[in-house]
């Protein structure tokens, strides 16, 4: 891709295009701009939510969120177009047509168009073919052509690199392939500790990643990726570890032992677990002798 252009590519699945984004959002291509059909709460299971300046486009009005209206998607999107630099990813394009028309809709196309020549900003557009007419479509990628998205060097559900220096169990964390309790939260499950020796932050972006995924409160950690000091950087994660491994620990003890608890405190339980709050307390309550 260029920079200046607009482009279109072909949607495959939500999480090949957030796996796509979540990777860009970790380079070097500056600031990285989200229109999604999914609410916040399920771009976490995807991407690294802070590393992303990402929009809800939907009809409700919450924080977060846009509606599909080509006049308040095109002022966001411009703001930034004068500004620093990075990549625009607007997904929708679908629904902006449905709801203000193909004639509307390709003016608005036409209009990025124009704005994002020269400045230091690319635009895409994932767009599934088969939803629009030919005629449109062929019009469509006069304004945006079609480019191809360069496939992952690795899986979307394997999340941990391995660098020469570092031997790590390849495990395969993604929202799809975790066990559903029956609040609707995800089953924790214990992952294998990275070692300082090879340790780096791109590993801990990932990790933080996997846990996120299993729906653990893990911002503690956060301040770790920004650290000059790499033992600095572990000691920080290696803390949130252990809290991590307590958690673990504590929910399989709940889903064992849960008819011997009224619901009401196992969902409570459970809250303070995926928080990482109060797990001493915990652990002294279900693990006294």
């Amino acid at each position: 891709m260029e920079i200046g252009k607009i482009y279109t590519c072909e949607f495959v699945t939500d999480e090949e295009t957030l796996a796509w984004v979540d990777r860009k959002s970790q380079s070097d291509v500056g600031h990285v701009l989200l229109f999604s059909r999914l609410p916040h709460r399920r771009l976490l299971e995807h991407l690294d939510i802070n590393s992303v300046e990402a929009y809800w486009l939907s009809e409700r009005i919450t924080d977060g969120a846009v509606r599909p209206d080509l006049d308040e998607i095109s002022k966001l999107i411009l703001g930034h177009l004068s500004n620093h630099n990075g990549i625009v990813v607007l997904e929708g394009l679908e629904w902006l047509v449905t709801q203000n028309g193909e004639d509307n809709t390709l003016g608005f196309i036409r209009m990025l168009r124009e704005s994002v020549h020269r400045k230091q900003w690319t635009i895409l557009i994932p767009i599934r073919t088969l939803a629009f007419h030919p005629q449109w479509l062929a019009r469509l990628r006069r304004e945006a052509p079609s480019i191809e998205l360069a496939s992952p060097a690795e899986s979307p559900t394997q999340l941990i690199e391995r660098p020469d220096s570092l031997e790590v169990k390849n495990e395969a964390v993604d929202s799809t392939s975790l066990k559903i309790l029956d609040d609707g939260s995800p089953q924790l499950v214990q992952l294998t500790r990275l070692p300082l020796n090879g340790f780096t932050t791109s590993l801990l972006r990932k990790r933080i990643l996997q846990w996120r995924r299993m729906g653990l409160d893990v911002s503690e950690v956060e301040p770790a990726l920004n650290a000059t000091d790499i033992e600095q950087s572990y000691a920080l994660y290696a803390a949130v570890e252990e809290k991590v491994r307590q958690a673990v620990e504590l929910d399989r003890y709940i889903t064992a032992n849960s008819e011997m608890l009224t619901a009401s405190e196992e969902a409570s339980t459970r809250f303070r677990i995926r928080q990482l709050t109060g797990l001493e307390e915990l652990s002294r309550i279900y693990f006294a002798d």
